[in-house]
């Protein structure tokens, strides 16, 4: 009667069958699959979507004092190609609720801010300061006395050599295919190519660099950096 016993509690202390178990693992792997699926395996973040939002809000505000507006239209279509990639790839994970437009269009605005300051050249006149002196006639004034009628009064200007100083170049064009071509050269881990364009662009962008306000530029990287990192899935803990 003693072993009878104990094959009895041996029994229901055992677990399930074989084919229980696999079943219900199954059953596990299929809700993570379609969590995945629908985007909300990632969606529990440690901090509330108004931490991202109001760190963005700031970042934008010091962008602005350092950088100023956006003025190609470059700037703004690069952004928005890389926001709806990042978006397409999960990487940001989407805010639920009232929050998910307005932080997509603030991440819009922060990146349109990040592209002008790497493609921010504009339109440039490199031959602007090149005048020449042109001697004019200036007119005597009305009831002047007949000395001033009958001797002309002459002066010197400078003025812009026409075709020369009003000669332009697209700056934002050039930094932006050398940009092309440094992303390209790194893809491709072709890193010679990568240097000499990176240093190219480097070059072409110190004049840009340096009309812009680096003190409220490097806020705007920090805290912009920081808000964007909040909304990606890296900062989101591992499940145990």
């Amino acid at each position: 009667m003693g072993l009878n016993n104990a094959d009895q509690q041996d029994r229901i202390s055992s677990p399930p069958s074989g084919g229980g178990v696999v079943e219900q693992r199954i059953l596990r792997l299929e809700e993570r699959l379609d969590q995945l699926e629908s985007g909300e395996a990632g969606q529990p973040s440690m901090l509330h979507p108004a931490w991202p939002f109001l760190l963005g809000i700031i970042a934008l505000g010091f962008g602005y004092l350092g950088l100023g507006l956006p003025q190609h239209y470059y700037q703004p279509l690069f952004a928005l190609l890389l926001v709806v990639l990042l978006y397409h790839r999960r990487f940001i994970v989407r805010p639920k609720g009232g929050w998910h437009w307005p932080q997509v269009l603030l991440n819009f605005l922060l990146i349109a801010l990040l592209f002008k300051l790497l493609i921010g050249g504009g339109v440039a006149h490199p031959f602007e300061w090149l005048k020449m002196p042109v001697i004019s006639r200036i007119p005597p004034p009305e009831g002047g006395s007949w000395f001033g009628k009958m001797v002309p009064d002459y002066t010197i200007q400078w003025q812009g050599i026409p075709r020369v100083s009003e000669w332009a170049v697209d700056v934002t064009k050039i930094q932006t295919l050398l940009l092309i071509a440094t992303l390209a050269g790194t893809l491709f881990r072709f890193q010679p190519f990568t240097s000499l364009t990176a240093l190219a662009l480097l070059l072409i962008s110190i004049p840009t660099y340096l009309n812009f306000n680096w003190d409220w530029v490097i806020l705007f990287l920090i805290l912009g950096s920081i808000s964007i990192y909040i909304q990606s899935r890296a900062s989101i803990p591992p499940r145990v």
